[in-house]
């Protein structure tokens, strides 16, 4: 049946465009290629014209409802049939398919330009982890360096440290004499001291003496003048 109906579509075809040499064509197209638009003779039903453009009875119905048809035995002749082109689903299709081409092609560019940013960013890694693994191997070599100087540091700290400790002995070793010299500076003149009150004490006491033995003599003296014409 399919066979058929392209068998007589494209006699039909062959006709209308032979017969547009000579006289009107029998159909056109719409504007936009969708359509045939098919104007009807006399005596043409809308199961005829079906049938001359190949559309299968089962879609009969469907034809006639989008040619505002509800009444197929009340259909003046010159009616105006819209029959939708096949090829326009093909193009419609072709159109769709270059479209999700078209899509496709946009998604596997911006996957394109995705992968060449990653690789990019993995370009960039690598290189950073290329100048740190040179940095680390210059560190390395310097870190013998390192370790002596931190142990030489050490030692010396270690004998400043030694040497501050023996200051901070002799140091207080030097308060404690100090501390007992000043002591004994301060017991000796504390000593001196009382040896001098002593002495101004002494002193004193041997003035004393001096003044009695002044006074005793010029008491003596004057009654040994006394006695002296007296024994003559």
């Amino acid at each position: 049946m399919a066979i058929a109906r392209r068998f007589w579509f494209a006699t039909f075809l062959a006709l209308s465009i032979g017969a547009t040499v000579v006289a009107e064509p029998l159909f056109t197209l719409t504007d936009d290629g969708s359509a045939f638009l098919y104007r009807s003779r006399s005596g043409e039903s809308p199961s005829t014209v079906a049938t001359m453009f190949g559309i299968a009875p089962d879609a009969l119905p469907a034809f006639l409802k989008a040619n505002g048809i509800s009444d197929a035995t009340r259909v003046p002749a010159g009616h105006v049939y819209r029959i939708p082109s096949p090829f326009a689903a093909r193009a419609q299709s072709a159109e769709a398919s270059a479209q999700a081409l078209q899509r496709e092609l946009a998604a596997t560019r911006s996957r394109a330009d995705a992968l060449e940013r990653e690789l990019a960013s993995a370009r960039e890694t690598g290189n950073e982890a290329a100048a740190r693994a040179e940095r680390l191997a210059r560190y390395e070599s310097s870190w013998w360096i390192a370790v002596g100087l931190g142990t030489l540091l050490t030692l010396l700290l270690a004998g400043a440290v030694a040497v501050a400790a023996r200051a901070l002995r002799q140091a207080e070793r030097a308060g404690q004499y100090a501390h007992a010299l000043a002591d004994e500076l301060e017991e000796k003149r504390k000593r001196h001291l009382t040896e001098r009150q002593d002495a101004a004490r002494r002193i004193l006491d041997l003035e004393a003496e001096v003044q009695q033995l002044k006074a005793r003599r010029e008491f003596v003296m004057p009654a040994a003048g006394r006695r002296a014409p007296g024994g003559r």
